[in-house]
């Protein structure tokens, strides 16, 4: 009897688990968007945490300050190894954090610390390269770290810190022909990149509408369908006439939005188009434009361009992929030089360090200033050289920019 009830039993769980493998195999077939979903939103919900732990720490590292970071690779996130989908955001922790020590130089730390990234991933190139640096800056194991440093480079030529810690370490035994096959090296590599990216230099010119007259902004008003349908309903309310045609607006009753105009002092379609022209950016798109790029004569970087007085504001566009440092900016018209005070210019992708204007390596970087003062409006067309006191920050220090580019001879 009671081996007729285990197979009963058996037979019972095959076909539950029969039924679940069809379940399974159809919802897959049917539901694979739903599927895709649910491991979407897990994968979401694990990694937004270490996410948002690792943005706050990234941003107290660069304040010079490591130990929560440090605490937390060596704690809570101890057993995320390399296969782990957050070990990227583990890394980027572990590499800021020999950065910060490497700059600090506590170079016995870094010793330390980098051991532990090893075990992670012996085969990281950035933690080798840390590992020999700090071996060379050390007292007992110097000789160890620089032969390692030198190794190593030629096995890894394009590793930027293994770059960086040779070549330093080169001029400071004094070794200049070894630091000078480096420097040639980079500076291929840099006159490579710059070929590639040289097209992706841009001006974007914008031009700001004008008004001189009452009619001017009256017809402005009249351009813009919002502020025409918005004008009338300030003037019927103005002139006692019914609102009721006048829908709500942003939980608003037609009174309560002809009142809110009102009260800014709006009494005619001219102060109504004042306003919106005074608050409204007004700059638009004219063209852009791909500038011939030249060495000026004092070995500035010049993007040279034409353009009419209507212009006002320009947008100089950077290669992604370089780490550019600006010193100054400045226009050249005809024999006028006109300089550019860097705290009047706007950026994007771009960070304002020590004094500079620097890209390092951000997406989509550029720069706009305003150039309507600088441009006779009596003249139709001026040839224009924006001009860069420009470097690129490189593993053997900085290079002129300028130095990629044919020299002007006019």
């Amino acid at each position: 009897m009671s081996n007729k009830k285990s197979i009963i039993l058996g037979n019972a769980l095959s076909l539950v688990g029969a039924l679940l493998f069809l379940t399974v195999f159809f919802v897959g077939q049917t539901q694979r968007a739903l599927i895709n979903s649910w491991g979407s939103s897990w994968v979401r919900t694990y990694f937004s945490p270490h996410q948002s732990q690792a943005d706050n720490l990234l941003e107290e590292v660069r304040k010079g300050q490591i130990d929560q970071a440090a605490q937390l690779v060596q704690t809570k996130w101890q057993s995320i190894a390399k296969k782990d989908r957050v070990y990227p955001l583990k890394r980027k922790l572990l590499l800021a954090v020999a950065k910060e020590l490497h700059r600090q130089g506590r170079y016995e730390e870094l010793r330390h610390w980098v051991a532990q990234w090893q075990q992670l991933d012996e085969r990281d190139i950035d933690a080798m390269a840390f590992w020999y640096e700090a071996l060379y800056r050390s007292t007992d194991r110097t000789k160890e770290g620089f032969d390692g440093l030198k190794r190593e480079w030629r096995h890894f030529p394009y590793n930027s810190t293994l770059t960086r810690f040779c070549y330093a370490a080169l001029m400071e035994q004094g070794l200049n022909d070894d630091a000078q096959a480096i420097y040639q090296f980079i500076t291929h590599k840099m006159k490579t990149l710059i070929d590639k990216t040289s097209q992706s230099w841009e001006v974007m010119l914008y031009s700001t509408a004008k008004f001189s007259s009452d009619s001017d902004y009256e017809t402005y008003v009249d351009s813009r369908g919002d502020l025409a349908s918005t004008w009338l309903l300030i003037d019927d309310y103005l002139n006692d006439k019914n609102l009721g045609q006048y829908p709500m607006q942003h939980g608003m009753t037609p009174i309560e939005q002809a009142e809110y105009w009102v009260h800014q002092g709006i009494q005619t379609k001219t102060a109504f188009g004042k306003l919106h022209a005074r608050t409204e950016k007004q700059a638009k798109m004219a063209e852009t434009r791909h500038p011939r790029i030249i060495s000026t004569n004092d070995y500035w970087f010049g993007l040279v361009i034409d353009l009419d007085s209507k212009v006002t504001t320009l947008r100089v566009d950077l290669p992604t992929g370089l780490d550019v440092q600006i010193g100054a900016v400045r226009l050249r018209i005809g024999s006028t030089i006109q300089d550019i005070s860097l705290d009047t210019i706007e950026l994007n992708s771009m960070d304002r360090v020590d004094g500079f204007l620097r890209t390092a390596y951000n997406v989509d970087p550029y720069l706009s200033f305003s150039v309507s003062n600088f441009l006779d409006s009596g003249e139709l067309r001026h040839n224009l050289v924006v001009e860069l006191d420009a470097e690129l920050v490189t593993e053997v220090g900085k290079i002129r920019l300028a130095d990629f580019f044919a020299s002007n001879e006019n």
